[in-house]
């Protein structure tokens, strides 16, 4: 047979598959009671979840410029999912307004029982009721008190109003209902839900949009997001038209004023050469247009300081031009991209930056990454400091202008001066004919900036529009209820598993070899079977007068219990890592083990090999041995330890040949100190030359240490360990004692394990 006690797995801790699927198949109650208590729950709530539709429509974005602003998406979805969009959608559709539990009302719809309804963040919440009466009146009710009474005909011809809130219903309601349930729900709370059941998403370039609702009634997931759809449209289109016409407006005014002063100039010269009619030298004619150009140059730049002011101003709150309806996102690229920063290069980097981030927006909310996610939250940082950084640019620029014209105006005092000495006439219309040429440049570059303006209001309805309604879903998105409960077992299932699995980790009890290699790296003696005898649970009175019925080994019959006491008593007597042995303290660590079961047992399997075996009784402080084998529990062990009698006085034969027995004898004060005496150590020494094999029975280790006494005078000791209960913690702690004393542990016995675990071959005995 292969020597157990060369095991490698000996040298360190290992965990076992098979251990812990045996302790999973074990507590296979815990895996049903978990996967019942999740599962039951779960299909129940799921036979209980009513249907839900799912509504789209899809809005088309046709950019005729070719030119799309970068944070054009975000914009959108914030539209689409801003509190304001659905507080107008709830009140314009009466969302808050529902169908209430009323007897024979299950059936119906909301559609069904209105024709009409609004309501309005001034509404009265709670439950209403109407009761049609046979004379034509029906009464209204609130949380049971009559509120009012009207002519039925005006319910269904008329909408009537009520706390609040407005409705019509359809003509077919009053003649087949006695009454109808309504419930008002709370109007912001109901507008929550929706912006909670809303969905935006874009295609890859962005100028597809899909806007999906969920709802319980088809029909009203189709009729609110089209409604929604319809809203935005509007609104998109509302706000490019007021962005429009803030330009087209200014660009108006300064063309009003640029014309007039044309008109002023036209005037003047033709007045000029009605009654002075001069020529003019070539020099005076050089310094005459230099002059002019400079002045073009001047009115240049005042105009681009005035545009760049203007547009400052729309977004200082303390500016008397600025407006609040007009959204600040269009400003800022329009700020960036005005002709007097063509060829600023710091400029040019943050609009280009100002881009690339908006273009990195885009396309994290295309792919449905939340606005209050780590990345989008830094890009909105990022865009908000290039904001600043646009406003601050601009204002130097301002300032750069500003510098400018004071060099020009200082150039063009010096030209002027050169022109003090030309007389007085040809002075005159040099000026006049300058200022009208810089009027006209003006006027023409106004004019084209006014024309093109007007363009882009007149076709901004072309940019936005919906491809296709909304239809009423005909299945819901919710019908597929068999995977979602076969999903709920599993996971009930799999958290059955888990708790198994978690409790077989926990658990410090010895069952298995494994364990004993595990937790004490001690070789294993031999595995005991469980073996079964009256369920009767006795007293420790009574359980020592029914050992004798537990001798199992006394006959030869090949049992897997008698095997087992064999295969033990072969391991002690021919193991190569014991060597030779005559005398063997058995010990436990707890009560209950079968410590005396297993010392009686074995000393018989070694009487019956013709061995001259000896047992003795050593737990001098509750002995049952001499109920094993029926003879009286005095004289004993203690009676010849205290020098009372002599060994033939207390050696008892028992009726199993070759075996006798020495009983605990007489109750002592002092147990380990007499175990431990110089009589015992003698005694020992005359046993070991009279008989083949002595046993000593001890008691459990975390009552007395009798066993550590013992095991100094004799060849080895062995530790009994009853399978599903000894704790591995335990026993290592309580093996210590052993570390310090010159004591042999040859190995541990398991007892009590599954015949599986005993030995695998039992199973030939069909026990």
């Amino acid at each position: 047979m292969e020597d157990i006690f060369q095991d490698p797995s000996f040298e360190g801790e290992s965990i076992h598959f098979k251990k812990y699927l045996r302790g999973i198949l074990k507590r296979w109650w815990i895996v049903l009671i978990l996967t019942c208590g999740v599962s039951v729950p779960w299909l129940i709530y799921l036979k209980k979840q009513p249907p839900e539709y799912l509504a789209e429509v899809w809005v088309a974005f046709d950019n005729l410029t070719g030119n799309t602003p970068k944070n054009v998406v975000e914009i959108r979805r914030k539209i689409l999912l801003s509190r304001t969009f659905a507080e107008k959608v709830t009140a314009d559709m009466g969302l808050t307004v529902q169908l209430g539990a009323v007897e024979e009302q299950d059936s119906l719809k909301r559609g069904d029982v209105f024709k009409a309804v609004r309501t309005g963040k001034d509404q009265i919440s709670g439950d209403y009721e109407l009761r049609f009466h046979p004379s034509g009146k029906t009464a209204i009710y609130r949380e049971g008190i009559l509120k009012d009474s009207v002519e039925t005909e005006k319910l269904v011809t008329d909408t009537f109003r009520l706390n609040g809130f407005s409705f019509m219903l359809h003509p077919a309601i009053p003649g087949a209902r006695r009454r109808i349930g309504i419930r008002v729900n709370d109007f912001l709370q109901t507008a929550k839900s929706l912006i909670a059941r809303e969905d935006v998403r874009f295609d890859e370039t962005g100028s597809q949009m899909k806007i999906v609702v969920r709802d319980r009634d088809p029909v009203l997931a189709s009729e609110t997001v089209n409604m929604l759809a319809g809203i935005f449209v509007d609104e998109i289109l509302r706000m490019r038209r007021d962005a429009n016409k803030l330009k087209s407006t200014y660009l108006e005014e300064q063309l009003r004023l640029v014309q007039g002063d044309l008109n002023q100039s036209d005037a003047q010269i033709k007045s000029f050469r009605d009654t002075h009619i001069k020529g003019l030298d070539e020099e005076t004619q050089e310094t005459a247009t230099r002059l002019t150009q400079v002045d073009n140059e001047i009115n240049r730049l005042n105009r681009n300081k005035s545009e760049l002011q203007s547009l400052l101003d729309k977004l200082n709150p303390q500016s008397p031009n600025f407006e609040v309806s007009v959204s600040a996102r269009y400003i800022y690229p329009q700020i960036s991209e005005l002709a007097v920063f063509s060829g600023d290069a710091d400029m040019g980097i943050v609009r280009q930056e100002f881009r690339d981030i908006n273009s990195q927006r885009t396309e994290m909310l295309r792919r449905g990454v939340p606005e209050l996610n780590k990345d989008m939250v830094d890009l909105s940082d990022r865009l908000n400091n290039l904001e600043f950084k646009i406003i601050e640019l601009a204002e130097q620029k301002i300032k750069d202008l500003e510098g400018q014209i004071a060099g020009l105006t200082g150039q063009r005092s010096g030209l002027q001066a050169t022109l003090n000495a030309i007389p007085q006439e040809e002075l005159r219309l040099k000026q006049l004919s300058r200022q009208r040429q810089a009027n006209e440049q003006l006027a023409l570059s106004l004019l084209k900036n006014y024309k093109e303006a007007q363009l882009s209001e007149e076709v901004a309805a072309e940019n936005v529009h919906i491809i296709d309604p909304a239809l009423p879903p005909q299945s819901p998105v919710t019908g597929d209820k068999r995977t979602r409960a076969l999903l709920g077992v599993l996971m009930g299932c799999f958290l059955g598993l888990c708790v198994a699995l978690a409790w077989e980790i926990s658990d410090k009890s010895i069952r298995t070899r494994e364990d004993v290699k595990r937790f004490l790296k001690l070789p294993i003696l031999g595995s005991i079977p469980k073996v079964k005898f009256d369920t009767y649970e006795f007293q420790d009175s009574e359980k020592a007068k029914s050992i004798s019925s537990q001798i199992v080994t006394h006959d030869y019959s090949p049992t897997p219990v008698g095997e087992a006491y064999r295969e033990l008593r072969t391991n002690l007597l021919f193991s190569k890592s014991i060597g030779t042995m005559k005398s063997l303290v058995i010990g436990s660590m707890a009560p209950s083990e079968g410590k005396s079961f297993t010392s009686a047992n074995l000393a018989i399997t070694l009487a019956q090999q013709k061995s001259k075996t000896l047992l003795i009784d050593a737990d001098l402080r509750r002995g049952v041995l001499q109920n094993t084998f029926n003879v009286p529990k005095k004289p004993g062990l203690t009676n010849y330890l205290t020098g009372v009698l002599s060994l033939n006085d207390i050696l008892r034969e028992t009726y199993i040949p070759n075996l006798s027995l020495i009983t605990c004898g007489s109750m002592i004060p002092n147990p380990s100190e007499i175990l431990g005496s110089m009589r015992m150590r003698k005694f020992i020494e005359g046993i070991t030359k009279r008989f083949d094999f002595v046993i000593f029975d001890t008691p459990p280790l975390n009552a007395a240490t009798d066993a550590v006494v013992l095991g100094t005078l004799v060849d080895g000791v062995a530790i009994i360990l009853r399978a599903g209960q000894t704790n591995g913690e335990e026993v290592r702690k309580r093996l210590e004692l052993f570390e310090n004393v010159q004591a042999r542990i040859v190995g541990v016995i398991l007892n009590g394990a599954g015949v599986e675990v005993a030995h695998e071959g039992y199973s030939y005995y069909k026990y």
